[in-house]
Protein backbone atom coordinates (compact mmCIF):
# COMPACT_ATOMS: atom_id res chain seq x y z
CA UNK A 1 0.00 0.00 0.00
CA UNK A 2 1.35 3.61 -0.56
CA UNK A 3 2.48 5.57 2.08
CA UNK A 4 0.15 8.35 2.11
CA UNK A 5 1.26 11.90 1.52
CA UNK A 6 -1.95 13.41 1.57
CA UNK A 7 -4.59 13.71 4.17
CA UNK A 8 -7.22 11.43 4.25
CA UNK A 9 -10.50 12.95 2.77
CA UNK A 10 -12.70 11.82 5.12
CA UNK A 11 -11.11 13.96 7.73
CA UNK A 12 -12.06 17.07 5.56
CA UNK A 13 -15.94 15.98 5.96
CA UNK A 14 -16.03 16.99 9.70
CA UNK A 15 -15.62 20.51 8.61
CA UNK A 16 -17.71 19.98 5.31
CA UNK A 17 -20.67 22.43 6.80
CA UNK A 18 -17.89 24.97 8.40
CA UNK A 19 -16.51 25.75 5.53
CA UNK A 20 -19.48 26.24 3.22
CA UNK A 21 -19.55 29.79 2.69
CA UNK A 22 -21.41 32.30 0.12
CA UNK A 23 -18.86 34.93 -1.86
CA UNK A 24 -20.64 38.31 -0.75
CA UNK A 25 -18.48 40.57 1.40
CA UNK A 26 -15.28 38.89 1.72
CA UNK A 27 -16.81 35.11 1.99
CA UNK A 28 -18.42 35.49 5.30
CA UNK A 29 -20.11 32.39 7.03
CA UNK A 30 -21.74 31.41 9.60
CA UNK A 31 -19.05 30.64 12.82
CA UNK A 32 -21.57 28.77 15.18
CA UNK A 33 -20.89 26.09 13.36
CA UNK A 34 -17.82 25.24 15.11
CA UNK A 35 -18.61 26.28 18.98
CA UNK A 36 -15.52 28.16 19.90
CA UNK A 37 -16.11 27.45 23.50
CA UNK A 38 -15.78 23.22 23.24
CA UNK A 39 -13.51 23.21 20.09
CA UNK A 40 -10.13 24.64 20.85
CA UNK A 41 -9.11 22.28 23.01
CA UNK A 42 -6.45 20.04 21.86
CA UNK A 43 -4.21 19.16 19.46
CA UNK A 44 -6.74 16.78 17.94
CA UNK A 45 -8.99 20.17 17.05
CA UNK A 46 -6.36 21.54 15.43
CA UNK A 47 -5.30 18.82 13.25
CA UNK A 48 -8.64 18.63 12.24
CA UNK A 49 -9.56 22.21 11.19
CA UNK A 50 -5.73 21.96 9.45
CA UNK A 51 -6.48 19.19 7.38
CA UNK A 52 -9.51 21.05 5.81
CA UNK A 53 -7.32 23.43 4.30
CA UNK A 54 -5.07 20.75 2.34
CA UNK A 55 -7.49 20.47 -0.34
CA UNK A 56 -6.56 23.83 -1.17
CA UNK A 57 -3.07 21.66 -2.83
CA UNK A 58 -4.10 21.32 -6.15
CA UNK A 59 -2.72 17.73 -7.98
CA UNK A 60 -3.90 15.95 -10.46
CA UNK A 61 -7.37 16.36 -12.76
CA UNK A 62 -10.57 14.40 -11.30
CA UNK A 63 -13.05 13.63 -13.69
CA UNK A 64 -13.34 16.46 -16.40
CA UNK A 65 -12.57 18.62 -13.67
CA UNK A 66 -8.84 19.22 -15.26
CA UNK A 67 -6.63 20.64 -12.42
CA UNK A 68 -4.10 23.46 -13.58
CA UNK A 69 -1.03 20.83 -13.18
CA UNK A 70 -1.98 19.46 -16.74
CA UNK A 71 -4.14 22.20 -17.93
CA UNK A 72 -2.67 25.60 -16.72
CA UNK A 73 -0.09 25.95 -19.23
CA UNK A 74 -3.11 26.31 -22.09
CA UNK A 75 -2.86 29.70 -20.42
CA UNK A 76 0.52 30.50 -21.77
CA UNK A 77 2.89 29.74 -25.42
CA UNK A 78 3.53 26.10 -24.16
CA UNK A 79 0.05 24.57 -25.26
CA UNK A 80 -2.50 24.60 -27.79
CA UNK A 81 -5.76 22.92 -26.28
CA UNK A 82 -8.91 22.55 -29.04
CA UNK A 83 -10.59 25.13 -28.22
CA UNK A 84 -8.46 28.32 -27.47
CA UNK A 85 -7.79 29.81 -24.36
CA UNK A 86 -9.27 33.44 -23.69
CA UNK A 87 -6.98 34.76 -21.25
CA UNK A 88 -4.14 33.78 -23.78
CA UNK A 89 -5.68 35.20 -26.15
CA UNK A 90 -6.81 38.19 -24.25
CA UNK A 91 -10.44 37.60 -24.68
CA UNK A 92 -11.62 37.78 -20.86
CA UNK A 93 -13.74 39.90 -19.68
CA UNK A 94 -14.84 41.81 -16.52
CA UNK A 95 -16.79 39.03 -14.15
CA UNK A 96 -20.06 39.73 -13.01
CA UNK A 97 -19.56 38.35 -9.32
CA UNK A 98 -16.60 36.88 -6.68
CA UNK A 99 -16.85 32.91 -6.46
CA UNK A 100 -15.40 30.26 -8.19
CA UNK A 101 -11.02 31.44 -8.35
CA UNK A 102 -12.40 35.24 -8.75
CA UNK A 103 -11.99 37.89 -5.89
CA UNK A 104 -13.23 34.75 -3.66
CA UNK A 105 -11.64 35.14 -0.08
CA UNK A 106 -13.29 32.49 1.72
CA UNK A 107 -9.67 30.36 1.95
CA UNK A 108 -8.13 33.72 3.67
CA UNK A 109 -10.86 33.66 6.14
CA UNK A 110 -11.03 29.96 7.22
CA UNK A 111 -7.04 30.88 7.42
CA UNK A 112 -7.63 33.72 9.63
CA UNK A 113 -10.12 31.69 11.78
CA UNK A 114 -7.96 29.50 12.79
CA UNK A 115 -5.51 32.28 13.75
CA UNK A 116 -7.53 34.36 15.98
CA UNK A 117 -8.91 31.61 17.95
CA UNK A 118 -5.91 28.87 18.39
CA UNK A 119 -3.90 30.28 21.22
CA UNK A 120 -7.03 29.27 23.29
CA UNK A 121 -6.34 25.78 23.06
CA UNK A 122 -4.77 24.51 26.76
CA UNK A 123 -2.01 22.79 25.07
CA UNK A 124 2.39 23.07 24.74
CA UNK A 125 2.87 26.05 22.73
CA UNK A 126 5.06 24.80 20.44
CA UNK A 127 2.17 22.37 19.27
CA UNK A 128 -0.01 25.09 18.86
CA UNK A 129 2.32 27.07 16.93
CA UNK A 130 3.04 23.91 14.81
CA UNK A 131 -0.09 23.76 13.32
CA UNK A 132 -0.51 27.65 12.98
CA UNK A 133 2.92 27.48 10.79
CA UNK A 134 0.47 25.20 8.28
CA UNK A 135 -2.23 27.82 8.49
CA UNK A 136 0.36 30.40 7.81
CA UNK A 137 1.90 28.46 4.95
CA UNK A 138 -1.23 28.21 3.75
CA UNK A 139 -2.29 32.06 4.45
CA UNK A 140 0.89 32.81 2.55
CA UNK A 141 0.50 30.77 -0.44
CA UNK A 142 -3.00 32.07 -1.23
CA UNK A 143 -2.24 35.50 -0.71
CA UNK A 144 0.73 35.15 -3.26
CA UNK A 145 -1.82 33.91 -5.77
CA UNK A 146 -4.25 36.51 -5.11
CA UNK A 147 -1.15 39.15 -5.70
CA UNK A 148 0.03 37.86 -8.92
CA UNK A 149 -3.97 37.69 -10.09
CA UNK A 150 -5.03 41.02 -8.76
CA UNK A 151 -2.12 43.47 -7.41
CA UNK A 152 -3.32 45.45 -4.37
CA UNK A 153 -5.84 43.34 -2.38
CA UNK A 154 -7.03 43.87 1.07
CA UNK A 155 -4.03 42.57 3.84
CA UNK A 156 -6.99 41.11 6.16
CA UNK A 157 -5.70 39.70 9.76
CA UNK A 158 -8.65 38.37 10.97
CA UNK A 159 -12.36 36.53 10.08
CA UNK A 160 -14.95 39.26 9.16
CA UNK A 161 -18.63 39.23 9.80
CA UNK A 162 -21.04 41.19 8.52
CA UNK A 163 -20.24 44.66 10.59
CA UNK A 164 -16.64 44.22 10.01
CA UNK A 165 -15.60 47.99 8.34
CA UNK A 166 -12.94 46.11 6.45
CA UNK A 167 -15.61 44.91 3.88
CA UNK A 168 -16.02 48.77 2.64
CA UNK A 169 -12.09 49.43 2.98
CA UNK A 170 -9.84 50.02 0.05
CA UNK A 171 -7.30 47.49 -1.37
CA UNK A 172 -3.82 47.51 0.36
CA UNK A 173 -0.71 48.30 -1.52
CA UNK A 174 1.35 44.87 -3.49
CA UNK A 175 4.10 46.11 -1.20
CA UNK A 176 2.24 46.07 1.58
CA UNK A 177 0.67 43.10 1.34
CA UNK A 178 3.92 41.33 -0.16
CA UNK A 179 6.10 42.77 2.97
CA UNK A 180 3.17 40.54 5.28
CA UNK A 181 3.13 37.69 2.93
CA UNK A 182 7.62 37.50 3.66
CA UNK A 183 6.48 37.79 7.25
CA UNK A 184 4.19 35.26 7.39
CA UNK A 185 5.84 32.33 5.52
CA UNK A 186 9.42 33.33 7.86
CA UNK A 187 6.68 32.65 10.97
CA UNK A 188 5.33 29.98 9.83
CA UNK A 189 9.22 28.32 9.09
CA UNK A 190 10.09 28.91 12.13
CA UNK A 191 7.53 27.45 14.00
CA UNK A 192 6.88 24.10 11.50
CA UNK A 193 8.78 20.62 12.64
CA UNK A 194 11.36 19.86 10.49
CA UNK A 195 10.93 17.59 7.58
CA UNK A 196 12.14 14.56 9.64
CA UNK A 197 10.61 15.60 12.46
CA UNK A 198 6.79 15.99 10.73
CA UNK A 199 3.98 13.52 10.30
CA UNK A 200 4.56 12.11 6.95
CA UNK A 201 2.46 14.58 3.95
CA UNK A 202 1.82 17.52 6.39
CA UNK A 203 3.38 20.59 6.14
CA UNK A 204 6.71 21.13 7.26
CA UNK A 205 10.10 23.45 7.70
CA UNK A 206 11.61 22.41 4.43
CA UNK A 207 7.99 23.03 2.46
CA UNK A 208 7.16 25.90 3.53
CA UNK A 209 11.34 26.99 2.47
CA UNK A 210 10.29 25.59 -0.93
CA UNK A 211 7.27 28.17 -0.76
CA UNK A 212 9.37 31.13 0.52
CA UNK A 213 11.69 30.36 -2.50
CA UNK A 214 9.05 30.30 -5.28
CA UNK A 215 6.99 33.39 -4.08
CA UNK A 216 10.40 35.53 -3.20
CA UNK A 217 11.42 34.55 -6.66
CA UNK A 218 8.43 36.07 -8.44
CA UNK A 219 8.02 38.66 -6.32
CA UNK A 220 11.91 39.72 -6.83
CA UNK A 221 11.44 39.74 -10.49
CA UNK A 222 7.89 41.26 -11.15
CA UNK A 223 8.92 43.80 -9.50
CA UNK A 224 12.25 44.51 -11.02
CA UNK A 225 10.60 44.23 -14.51
CA UNK A 226 7.65 45.81 -13.72
CA UNK A 227 9.77 49.13 -12.12
CA UNK A 228 8.29 48.13 -8.75
CA UNK A 229 10.63 48.97 -5.63
CA UNK A 230 12.34 46.56 -3.44
CA UNK A 231 12.94 43.63 -5.87
CA UNK A 232 16.63 43.02 -4.12
CA UNK A 233 14.88 42.48 -1.03
CA UNK A 234 12.94 39.67 -2.37
CA UNK A 235 15.83 38.13 -4.85
CA UNK A 236 18.00 37.69 -1.69
CA UNK A 237 15.56 36.21 -0.10
CA UNK A 238 14.95 33.63 -2.74
CA UNK A 239 18.62 32.96 -2.56
CA UNK A 240 18.45 32.65 0.87
CA UNK A 241 15.46 29.95 0.95
CA UNK A 242 16.98 27.91 -1.55
CA UNK A 243 20.69 28.18 -0.10
CA UNK A 244 19.07 26.46 3.19
CA UNK A 245 16.93 23.78 1.25
CA UNK A 246 20.72 23.09 -0.41
CA UNK A 247 22.33 23.24 2.41
CA UNK A 248 19.90 20.31 4.14
CA UNK A 249 21.34 17.63 1.70
CA UNK A 250 18.00 16.10 2.14
CA UNK A 251 16.87 16.25 -1.42
CA UNK A 252 18.70 15.60 -4.66
CA UNK A 253 17.46 14.63 -8.71
CA UNK A 254 15.76 11.74 -9.33
CA UNK A 255 19.07 10.48 -11.54
CA UNK A 256 19.84 6.93 -12.13
CA UNK A 257 22.24 8.18 -14.46
CA UNK A 258 19.70 7.18 -17.50
CA UNK A 259 18.75 10.45 -19.05
CA UNK A 260 16.51 8.83 -21.21
CA UNK A 261 13.61 8.10 -18.59
CA UNK A 262 15.10 9.67 -15.54
CA UNK A 263 12.88 13.04 -16.17
CA UNK A 264 9.82 11.49 -17.23
CA UNK A 265 10.25 8.56 -14.34
CA UNK A 266 9.34 11.93 -12.00
CA UNK A 267 5.85 12.22 -13.40
CA UNK A 268 5.15 8.76 -14.40
CA UNK A 269 5.75 6.84 -10.91
CA UNK A 270 2.83 5.92 -9.69
CA UNK A 271 3.98 6.15 -6.01
CA UNK A 272 6.76 9.13 -5.64
CA UNK A 273 7.63 7.83 -1.72
CA UNK A 274 11.29 7.39 -2.26
CA UNK A 275 11.27 9.95 -4.78
CA UNK A 276 14.03 12.31 -3.26
CA UNK A 277 13.41 14.88 -5.70
CA UNK A 278 10.25 15.42 -3.74
CA UNK A 279 9.89 18.39 -1.18
CA UNK A 280 6.36 17.67 -1.21
CA UNK A 281 3.80 15.45 -3.51
CA UNK A 282 0.14 14.84 -3.14
CA UNK A 283 -0.48 11.82 -3.11
CA UNK A 284 -3.49 9.42 -4.11
CA UNK A 285 -4.46 6.08 -3.54
CA UNK A 286 -7.10 3.58 -4.18
CA UNK A 287 -10.41 4.46 -2.12
CA UNK A 288 -9.40 7.49 -0.66
CA UNK A 289 -8.02 9.86 -3.19
CA UNK A 290 -7.96 9.01 -7.39
CA UNK A 291 -7.51 11.20 -10.40
CA UNK A 292 -7.85 10.75 -13.78
CA UNK A 293 -4.85 12.70 -15.69
CA UNK A 294 -3.24 9.47 -17.17
CA UNK A 295 -6.53 8.54 -18.77
CA UNK A 296 -6.75 12.15 -20.00
CA UNK A 297 -3.96 12.72 -21.47
CA UNK A 298 -3.74 9.38 -23.54
CA UNK A 299 -6.65 10.49 -25.12
CA UNK A 300 -9.80 8.47 -25.33
CA UNK A 301 -13.36 9.81 -25.11
CA UNK A 302 -12.13 13.26 -23.57
CA UNK A 303 -10.98 14.93 -26.75
CA UNK A 304 -9.82 17.52 -24.78
CA UNK A 305 -7.34 18.70 -27.12
CA UNK A 306 -4.04 18.85 -24.98
CA UNK A 307 -1.24 19.60 -27.42
CA UNK A 308 2.36 21.57 -27.25
CA UNK A 309 3.25 24.41 -29.40
CA UNK A 310 6.10 24.85 -32.04
CA UNK A 311 6.81 28.09 -29.54
CA UNK A 312 8.15 25.56 -26.42
CA UNK A 313 9.15 22.29 -29.02
CA UNK A 314 11.25 25.15 -30.61
CA UNK A 315 12.61 26.10 -27.50
CA UNK A 316 14.26 22.71 -26.67
CA UNK A 317 18.39 22.84 -27.41
CA UNK A 318 19.67 20.32 -29.30
CA UNK A 319 22.16 17.59 -27.70
CA UNK A 320 25.47 19.43 -28.60
CA UNK A 321 23.76 21.80 -26.16
CA UNK A 322 23.07 25.02 -28.97
CA UNK A 323 20.17 26.40 -29.90
CA UNK A 324 18.25 24.96 -33.08
CA UNK A 325 19.21 28.30 -34.85
CA UNK A 326 22.61 27.67 -34.01
CA UNK A 327 23.42 24.02 -34.19
CA UNK A 328 24.56 22.09 -36.61
CA UNK A 329 23.42 18.99 -35.50
CA UNK A 330 19.72 20.09 -36.16
CA UNK A 331 17.69 18.30 -38.79
CA UNK A 332 15.21 21.05 -39.43
CA UNK A 333 11.26 20.76 -39.39
CA UNK A 334 10.57 18.86 -42.69
CA UNK A 335 8.80 16.09 -40.21
CA UNK A 336 8.04 15.87 -36.33
CA UNK A 337 10.34 13.40 -36.80
CA UNK A 338 13.30 14.52 -38.23
CA UNK A 339 12.96 17.85 -35.81
CA UNK A 340 12.91 15.55 -32.26
CA UNK A 341 15.97 13.84 -33.44
CA UNK A 342 19.23 15.12 -32.05
CA UNK A 343 17.49 17.36 -28.91
CA UNK A 344 17.47 17.66 -24.96
CA UNK A 345 16.32 14.04 -23.92
CA UNK A 346 13.31 16.27 -22.14
CA UNK A 347 11.74 16.80 -24.90
CA UNK A 348 10.91 13.06 -25.93
CA UNK A 349 9.85 12.64 -22.28
CA UNK A 350 7.40 15.29 -22.44
CA UNK A 351 6.53 15.32 -26.25
CA UNK A 352 5.21 12.21 -27.83
CA UNK A 353 8.21 10.88 -30.55
CA UNK A 354 5.94 9.64 -32.95
CA UNK A 355 6.04 5.26 -33.40
CA UNK A 356 8.29 5.37 -30.07
CA UNK A 357 6.83 5.17 -26.27
CA UNK A 358 3.73 6.14 -27.78
CA UNK A 359 -0.26 6.20 -25.97
CA UNK A 360 -1.76 3.09 -27.71
CA UNK A 361 1.37 2.77 -30.26
CA UNK A 362 0.21 5.54 -32.16
CA UNK A 363 2.55 5.81 -35.52
CA UNK A 364 1.58 9.00 -36.29
CA UNK A 365 0.06 11.96 -33.61
CA UNK A 366 -4.03 12.68 -34.05
CA UNK A 367 -4.21 15.76 -35.86
CA UNK A 368 -7.92 16.86 -37.07
CA UNK A 369 -9.06 14.76 -40.20
CA UNK A 370 -6.26 11.92 -39.51
CA UNK A 371 -8.79 9.41 -37.88
CA UNK A 372 -6.05 8.02 -36.12
CA UNK A 373 -7.70 8.52 -32.53
CA UNK A 374 -10.78 9.52 -30.35
CA UNK A 375 -8.76 12.01 -29.03
CA UNK A 376 -7.63 15.69 -31.11
CA UNK A 377 -4.22 16.66 -31.22
CA UNK A 378 -4.50 20.58 -32.69
CA UNK A 379 -0.81 20.90 -32.98
CA UNK A 380 0.38 17.72 -33.90
CA UNK A 381 2.61 17.90 -30.36
CA UNK A 382 0.80 15.06 -28.25
CA UNK A 383 1.80 15.41 -24.33
CA UNK A 384 3.47 12.14 -23.10
CA UNK A 385 4.56 14.60 -19.64
CA UNK A 386 2.03 12.17 -17.05
CA UNK A 387 0.97 9.45 -18.67
CA UNK A 388 1.95 6.16 -17.41
CA UNK A 389 2.81 2.80 -19.33
CA UNK A 390 0.69 1.19 -17.09
CA UNK A 391 -3.20 -0.35 -18.76
CA UNK A 392 -4.40 -0.37 -15.16
CA UNK A 393 -3.81 2.39 -14.63
CA UNK A 394 -5.59 3.81 -17.43
CA UNK A 395 -8.60 1.61 -17.08
CA UNK A 396 -8.88 3.33 -13.83
CA UNK A 397 -10.50 6.28 -15.11
CA UNK A 398 -10.95 8.83 -12.18
CA UNK A 399 -9.69 6.56 -9.59
CA UNK A 400 -5.67 6.34 -10.90
CA UNK A 401 -2.99 7.12 -8.07
CA UNK A 402 -0.78 8.69 -10.31
CA UNK A 403 1.22 10.88 -8.08
CA UNK A 404 1.60 14.31 -8.57
CA UNK A 405 4.51 16.64 -7.46
CA UNK A 406 4.24 20.17 -6.02
CA UNK A 407 7.24 21.07 -4.84
CA UNK A 408 10.45 19.38 -6.37
CA UNK A 409 14.00 20.02 -5.87
CA UNK A 410 14.48 21.34 -9.70
CA UNK A 411 12.49 24.35 -8.56
CA UNK A 412 14.71 25.27 -5.72
CA UNK A 413 17.89 24.61 -7.83
CA UNK A 414 16.62 27.02 -10.77
CA UNK A 415 15.04 29.54 -8.45
CA UNK A 416 18.59 30.01 -6.81
CA UNK A 417 20.95 30.27 -10.50
CA UNK A 418 17.60 32.66 -11.74
CA UNK A 419 17.96 34.72 -8.33
CA UNK A 420 21.80 35.10 -8.20
CA UNK A 421 21.75 35.68 -12.19
CA UNK A 422 19.33 39.02 -11.72
CA UNK A 423 21.37 40.31 -8.76
CA UNK A 424 24.42 39.97 -10.86
CA UNK A 425 25.82 37.19 -8.86
CA UNK A 426 25.56 34.27 -11.08
CA UNK A 427 28.93 32.19 -11.55
CA UNK A 428 29.75 29.48 -13.12
CA UNK A 429 30.29 27.78 -9.49
CA UNK A 430 26.59 28.52 -8.84
CA UNK A 431 25.50 27.45 -11.68
CA UNK A 432 27.74 23.86 -11.63
CA UNK A 433 25.38 23.66 -8.12
CA UNK A 434 22.42 24.40 -10.13
CA UNK A 435 21.63 24.41 -13.34
CA UNK A 436 24.13 21.71 -14.37
CA UNK A 437 22.51 19.11 -12.21
CA UNK A 438 19.47 19.49 -13.96
CA UNK A 439 21.32 19.29 -17.52
CA UNK A 440 23.67 16.03 -16.52
CA UNK A 441 20.55 14.30 -15.63
CA UNK A 442 18.80 15.36 -18.89
CA UNK A 443 22.50 14.09 -20.17
CA UNK A 444 23.30 17.72 -21.88
CA UNK A 445 25.97 19.31 -21.82
CA UNK A 446 26.76 21.88 -19.09
CA UNK A 447 25.94 25.73 -19.07
CA UNK A 448 29.59 27.27 -19.73
CA UNK A 449 29.32 31.02 -18.99
CA UNK A 450 32.07 31.61 -21.38
CA UNK A 451 30.88 29.44 -24.22
CA UNK A 452 26.88 31.24 -24.14
CA UNK A 453 25.94 32.49 -27.47
CA UNK A 454 23.29 34.91 -27.90
CA UNK A 455 20.20 32.64 -29.59
CA UNK A 456 19.15 35.08 -33.06
CA UNK A 457 15.65 33.51 -32.41
CA UNK A 458 15.86 34.67 -28.54
CA UNK A 459 12.14 36.04 -27.32
CA UNK A 460 14.36 38.41 -25.19
CA UNK A 461 16.92 40.13 -27.76
CA UNK A 462 17.43 42.62 -24.91
CA UNK A 463 18.56 40.25 -21.77
CA UNK A 464 21.69 39.41 -20.67
CA UNK A 465 22.45 35.69 -22.60
CA UNK A 466 23.05 33.98 -19.18
CA UNK A 467 19.42 34.89 -17.56
CA UNK A 468 17.98 34.32 -21.18
CA UNK A 469 19.42 30.83 -21.30
CA UNK A 470 18.47 30.13 -17.27
CA UNK A 471 14.80 31.26 -18.55
CA UNK A 472 15.13 28.61 -21.25
CA UNK A 473 16.05 25.95 -19.00
CA UNK A 474 13.21 26.90 -16.79
CA UNK A 475 10.83 26.74 -19.32
CA UNK A 476 12.13 23.43 -20.46
CA UNK A 477 12.27 22.14 -17.32
CA UNK A 478 9.01 22.83 -16.05
CA UNK A 479 6.57 22.85 -19.25
CA UNK A 480 3.26 21.33 -18.96
CA UNK A 481 3.71 22.43 -15.15
CA UNK A 482 1.29 25.31 -15.13
CA UNK A 483 4.62 28.39 -14.48
CA UNK A 484 4.69 29.53 -17.65
CA UNK A 485 2.44 32.11 -17.83
CA UNK A 486 3.37 33.08 -13.86
CA UNK A 487 6.91 33.27 -15.51
CA UNK A 488 5.63 35.42 -18.43
CA UNK A 489 4.21 37.57 -16.09
CA UNK A 490 6.79 38.59 -13.77
CA UNK A 491 9.40 38.84 -16.51
CA UNK A 492 6.78 41.23 -18.00
CA UNK A 493 7.08 39.33 -21.31
CA UNK A 494 3.01 39.18 -22.13
CA UNK A 495 3.23 40.17 -25.61
CA UNK A 496 4.71 36.46 -26.05
CA UNK A 497 1.27 35.83 -26.22
CA UNK A 498 0.69 37.59 -29.31
CA UNK A 499 2.74 35.22 -30.88
CA UNK A 500 1.14 33.40 -33.90
CA UNK A 501 0.18 29.55 -32.52
CA UNK A 502 1.67 27.06 -34.76
CA UNK A 503 2.22 23.43 -34.62
CA UNK A 504 4.17 20.94 -36.39
CA UNK A 505 5.17 20.96 -40.06
CA UNK A 506 2.29 19.25 -42.29
CA UNK A 507 3.47 16.63 -44.43
CA UNK A 508 0.74 15.59 -46.96
CA UNK A 509 2.42 11.89 -47.44
CA UNK A 510 1.73 10.88 -43.78
CA UNK A 511 -1.76 12.10 -44.11
CA UNK A 512 -3.62 11.48 -47.04
CA UNK A 513 -7.15 11.47 -45.41
CA UNK A 514 -6.26 15.48 -44.37
CA UNK A 515 -7.53 18.19 -46.24
CA UNK A 516 -5.88 21.50 -45.78
CA UNK A 517 -8.49 24.16 -45.96
CA UNK A 518 -11.46 21.88 -44.45
CA UNK A 519 -9.32 19.44 -41.74
CA UNK A 520 -6.61 21.47 -40.98
CA UNK A 521 -4.90 25.66 -42.05
CA UNK A 522 -1.36 25.75 -42.77
CA UNK A 523 1.08 28.82 -43.27
CA UNK A 524 3.70 29.61 -46.26
CA UNK A 525 6.09 27.01 -44.47
CA UNK A 526 3.11 24.22 -43.97
CA UNK A 527 3.30 24.67 -40.19
CA UNK A 528 -0.35 23.97 -38.21
CA UNK A 529 -2.03 26.93 -37.37
CA UNK A 530 -4.71 25.68 -35.09
CA UNK A 531 -6.53 28.93 -34.54
CA UNK A 532 -6.80 30.55 -37.93
CA UNK A 533 -10.34 30.11 -38.29
CA UNK A 534 -11.29 30.95 -34.99
CA UNK A 535 -9.45 33.52 -33.94
CA UNK A 536 -9.32 35.93 -36.76
CA UNK A 537 -7.76 39.01 -35.88
CA UNK A 538 -5.05 36.74 -33.69
CA UNK A 539 -4.06 36.58 -29.79
CA UNK A 540 -4.13 40.32 -27.97
CA UNK A 541 -2.18 41.06 -25.05
CA UNK A 542 -2.74 44.98 -23.88
CA UNK A 543 0.10 45.95 -21.83
CA UNK A 544 -1.64 48.21 -20.04
CA UNK A 545 -4.49 46.11 -17.99
CA UNK A 546 -3.54 42.64 -18.56
CA UNK A 547 -0.68 41.71 -16.47
CA UNK A 548 -4.05 42.01 -13.70
CA UNK A 549 -7.35 40.18 -14.14
CA UNK A 550 -10.36 42.35 -13.11
CA UNK A 551 -12.02 42.53 -9.96
CA UNK A 552 -15.55 41.46 -10.63
CA UNK A 553 -18.36 44.51 -11.34
CA UNK A 554 -20.88 43.41 -8.02
CA UNK A 555 -17.59 44.19 -5.66
CA UNK A 556 -17.13 47.04 -6.87
CA UNK A 557 -21.10 47.93 -6.27
CA UNK A 558 -20.88 46.60 -2.88
CA UNK A 559 -17.67 48.44 -1.70
CA UNK A 560 -17.54 51.66 -3.66
CA UNK A 561 -13.85 51.91 -2.19
CA UNK A 562 -12.79 49.08 -4.40
CA UNK A 563 -11.61 50.55 -7.30
CA UNK A 564 -11.15 48.54 -10.75
CA UNK A 565 -7.80 47.67 -12.27
CA UNK A 566 -6.59 49.79 -14.66
CA UNK A 567 -8.44 49.87 -18.29
CA UNK A 568 -10.37 47.55 -17.56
Amino acid sequence: MKKSNYIIPALFALLSAFFSCNNDFMNRFPTDSISDAYFWKSANDMEIYCNGLYTFIAGHATSFDVSPMLSGDNQSDNMAPTTYNTIAAGEHIVPEKSGNGEWDWGFIRKCNYFLTRYDNAGIAQNTKDAYAGEVMFFKSWSYFNQVKKYGDVPWLTRDLNVDSEELYAPRDSRILVMDSVLACIDWAIGKLLPAESAVHGRINKDVALALKARICLHEGTFRKYHGIEGHEKFLNEAVNASNELIAGRKYALHNTGNPDIDYRTVFSTLDLTDNKEMIYYKAYEIGLLGNRTSNLVEGGESNLGYSATKSLIDSYLCKSGKPISLANDFLGHDSIQAEMLNRDPRLTQTICYPGQDLQRQILLPAIPGSNLSAGIIPTGYQIIKYWVDDREEYLRYQNGILDAPIFRYAETLLVKAEAMAELGICTQDVLDQTVNLIRKRAGMPDMRIELLEKDPLSDFPSLPVLIDEIRRERRVEFAIENMRYDDLMRWKAGKLLEKEVKGMKFVQSQYPTVIIGTHIDIDNESFILPYKKILINGRKFDENKHYYFPLPTEELILNPNLKQNPNW
